[in-house]
């Protein structure tokens, strides 16, 4: 038994309509690896009921897996809130996929999951596209173009509140960031670019996660 096999064993179990997804992204889609998994789906879900955002911004859908498990943390959290409050907002999760042909796979999956009222799927460019929603957002994950980091990253900031969270995946790439075999690889290349950015960026507090491929999270002053 591996490491994180044991940790999926003692926690949260991932749902029967999650792992049907997963398995599904796996069987039918090429990098069926990119989802984020029990461990991670579970992690993102803990990040929503912790920071208590009303709206989420996701760059990068895939298959629509942390999606889902970011919205059920919305979930849990409207119904904890007092009822009562008539015209209330509820919370949502904008999600971007910039890949139209992924539309089929994953908007059934999405508009069928027990969490459906939560998610906002849009096909299109998140750099261009979510700023022009006029939306100040309390959480962002970062999970697109791993080339467009940097941008995508840009593009956050300005629509985010003080003291938001960006979480970005990916930011350890397999170890590929220290690798020197990896020095003309783009989307290496791009992850390096946005660790070294983010770093430098007197704006926001950083950490890395060694979790799976690297997960960092990033908190706007």
């Amino acid at each position: 038994m591996t490491i994180e096999e044991y940790i999926t064993n003692h926690i949260e179990p991932e749902g029967d309509y999650l792992y049907r997804l997963w398995r599904a992204t796996n069987v039918q889609l090429l990098h069926g690896r990119m989802a984020s998994g029990h461990l991670q789906g579970r992690l993102l879900k803990m990040f929503v009921m912790m920071m208590r955002p009303q709206y989420i911004l996701e760059v990068g859908t895939f298959s629509g897996y942390s999606a889902i498990c970011m919205a059920e943390g919305l979930k849990e959290n409207e119904g904890a809130k007092k009822r009562g409050s008539e015209g209330a907002k509820k919370s949502k999760i904008i999600t971007f996929e910039i890949n139209d042909e992924q539309e089929d796979f994953t908007r059934p999956w999405i508009e069928n999951s027990p969490v459906a009222e939560f998610i906002d799927f849009r096909i299109g460019d998140a750099i261009t596209e979510a700023p022009k929603l006029g939306i100040d957002f309390d959480l962002v994950f970062i999970d697109g173009d791993k080339r467009t980091y940097v941008e995508t990253y840009e593009m956050a900031i300005p629509t985010l509140k003080s003291g938001g969270f960006i979480v970005a995946d990916n930011t350890l790439w397999d170890g590929h960031v220290t690798d020197p075999e990896y020095d003309h690889d783009q989307q290496t290349v791009g992850i390096r670019r946005f660790n070294d950015h983010v770093a430098q960026d007197s704006r926001v507090e950083v950490l890395i996660l060694p979790l799976r491929d690297g997960l960092t999270i990033i908190r706007k002053e």
